[in-house]
């Protein structure tokens, strides 16, 4: 039986695909993130991962990158502890390829060099749940969606009029986080509403291996207040709100250290002082009584400020102001000969502007529009095959219009729940102010550059096994193969010792991921996830860095009591390139193998009173010395302990 994602709104969701179920509980719904409408899980020929808030409490999962590194496929480094820069990898792209979106709106910071998104610096007291897409769909959301689409969904409404949370915990390196917030539904009005802060004095991200490597600790600190709300209108009226405000600050250590100052090293006085999001969202949306057709128009923005200082002295800041505009539209058509056709539909207006003034180049301050319209359907023929294609056309103030699609299909094997499903889509990465006009005294402009393109193709099958007990066991596989071009690259002109940005690079991707689900009763799940991703320089044929060859991770949830329940993870990061420096802390190479590493994670909760739990996460539990990327200290091992309150 197809089942339908319950939500509320399918404009607000992101990605295409299918959920990768891990709660294996019979009762609970797969979650489905559509061609921007809600659509049953097996129609779509895509893999969604979904973590929900269910197991981010109860695997002790506080922050983004957190939960993004238990999934293989997607290879996260981060600079050192809570709110150090971090870059996310996705099925072998680079890190400016993957797009993160808040509810749907569009996070990533336009005042980056390469316009990318930072995981480091968001926690999860108020995420319901985290979507991860993958593969191309710029055929839906335009510029960046290459790797693919996280999006984090905030939480909103409920059965009772007030569900209050207060959830506090403590632990190691002096780290202390706080979560209180409610959600709930009165009369024609649903709303969530969360604050949050997380600080730790961290640990010292100068490898211990290193000369200059002291006893200074690189903490950092998130604070986070959300609000989102809905109220019906009547008459298929509802009006819609959304409000974000993020703030986070981080230390972080220096690669001028020594007489000559060039090595790794110590520094007490660098950190990122600020760095602010500010995210919000109106509009309202309008449904047909009868649930055929749905309509919404909406407007926001998504203010970003950042400051870096070497002690009092401010050294670097980078603004982005994006402002956005859409009108989004759901219609589901009775068409003859046809089984549930769905078509999604909508035009969305973005202004990108950024002032930055930093130590090693000239102060920009640019802005830009562009906008973009898309179709997308999803059709059965027959009782055994969906079809979804989607195309989307951008048009661009700086440069050209770019034009993107997409085609797959489902064949459910007859008889069978086993099915076989494949992919073709086209995306592209827009280059970014920065890249376009950065200047200094050894960089050249260039606004001439064009968007970095690709092409991919995805095949794979999978099913869900009974054996006598519903969702005993699923299994699902698939290759894929990605090609990028007119990749942007830095060239340097030792005549006049100036570097400019131009479109030279090019990279083959390919790999294959292998997931699956075992329930053993109701008290024991399994999970088990691999991936072996090959990205290649198609240039130099060189591996690129960062991105694992191979990477596993295996879960195990044990609830011997109703009360009680304990979950560990097992993370394996295989070896792979990097640029690396030597234990004097001095540069050896710009593309050397790195060791492999492994993490484990241990967790569990307790309900000892009605609305009381307390819990308890061990993160790297055996205590691996590693670094991620090289030259930083991976986290050692840490404790967290706390009381959740929930009425």
């Amino acid at each position: 039986m197809r089942q339908i994602s319950l939500v509320a709104l399918a404009a607000s969701l992101a990605g295409t695909g299918l959920a990768h179920a891990e709660n294996t509980d019979a009762h609970e719904t797969i979650v489905v993130t559509g061609t921007r409408v809600a659509l049953a899980a097996e129609r779509l020929p895509l893999r969604v991962d979904v973590l929900d808030r269910e197991r981010i409490e109860l695997e002790g999962i506080t922050s983004l990158n957190e939960a993004l590194q238990r999934f293989p496929g997607l290879s996260v480094v981060q600079s050192g502890a809570l709110g150090a820069t971090s870059s996310l990898f996705t099925r072998g792209t680079n890190a400016k390829h993957t797009l993160v979106l808040f509810d749907g709106i569009r996070l990533n910071d336009a005042s980056t060099p390469a316009g990318q998104f930072d995981a480091g610096q968001d926690i999860l007291g108020d995420i319901e749940r985290v979507e991860i897409a993958r593969g191309p769909l710029s055929a839906l959301y335009g510029s960046d969606a290459i790797g693919g689409v996280i999006n984090l969904i905030p939480r909103l409404g409920g059965e009772e009029a007030v569900s209050p949370w207060l959830d506090i915990s403590t632990g190691s390196f002096n780290s202390l986080r706080m979560s209180a917030g409610a959600s709930g539904s009165v009369d024609r009005f649903s709303y969530g509403i969360s604050a949050e802060h997380f600080q730790t004095d961290g640990f010292n991200v100068t490898p211990a291996r290193m000369a200059l490597s002291g006893n200074e600790r690189d903490g950092g600190e998130v604070t986070t207040l959300t609000f989102n709300g809905a109220y019906d209108l009547t008459n298929g009226f509802t009006l819609t709100g959304l409000f974000r405000h993020r703030e986070s600050a981080s230390a972080f250590d220096t690669f001028s250290g020594g007489p000559g100052f060039s090595q790794r090293a110590d520094d007490p006085d660098l950190e990122v002082s600020r760095y602010d999001q500010t995210v919000w969202r109106t509009g309202i949306d309008w449904q047909r009584a009868d649930g055929g057709f749905a309509s919404t128009v909406r407007f926001g923005e998504v203010i970003t400020d950042r400051e870096s200082r070497n002690g009092l002295q401010v050294t670097d800041t980078y603004s982005a102001r994006r402002t956005f505009a859409e009108w989004l539209n759901e219609w589901r058509p009775g068409l003859s000969g046809f089984s549930e056709p769905v078509i999604a539909f909508g035009l969305q207006l973005e202004r990108d502007s950024i002032r930055n003034d930093t130590a090693f180049e000239n102060p920009i301050s640019r802005a830009e529009g562009h906008v973009g319209g898309y179709a997308s359907i999803t059709a059965g023929l027959g009782e055994a095959f969906d079809v979804t294609a989607s195309a989307r056309i951008d048009d661009f103030e700086g440069f050209d219009t770019e034009t993107t699609w997409a085609v797959g299909g489902v064949f459910t094997l007859p008889g069978t729940p086993a099915q076989l499903f494949a992919r073709y889509g086209t995306a592209f990465k827009a280059p970014t102010l920065s890249e376009r006009f950065a200047s200094s005294a050894f960089t050249t402009p260039n606004p001439d550059l064009r968007p970095e393109t690709a092409t991919s193709w995805e095949i794979g099958a999978r099913s869900a096994f009974d054996l006598g007990r519903d969702n005993f066991a699923t299994l699902s596989l698939s290759y894929f193969e990605t090609g990028i071009e007119n990749l942007i690259e830095n060239v340097f002109d030792f005549t006049t010792f100036t570097g400019t940005n131009q479109n030279v690079g090019r990279a083959d991707i390919s790999g294959w991921e292998l997931a699956g689900t075992l329930s053993l009763g109701a008290t024991l799940q399994l999970d088990a996830d691999y991936a072996n991703v090959d990205a290649i320089n198609a240039v130099t044929g060189t591996q690129l860095l960062r991105r694992p060859r191979h990477a596993w991770s295996a879960g195990a949830r044990w609830t011997p009591v109703d009360a009680l329940s304990l979950a560990a993870r097992y993370q394996r990061t295989g070896s792979r390139r990097d640029v690396t420096y030597d234990d004097g802390g001095f540069f050896v190479s710009g593309n050397a193998p790195v060791a492999g590493y492994d993490l484990v994670h241990v967790s569990g909760q307790w309900r000892f009173h009605e609305a009381i739990t307390a819990y308890a996460t061990v993160t790297n539990a055996l205590d691996e010395t590693y670094e991620q990327p090289a030259a930083f200290a991976g986290a050692p091992r840490a404790v967290m302990v706390g009381l959740r309150a929930r009425y």
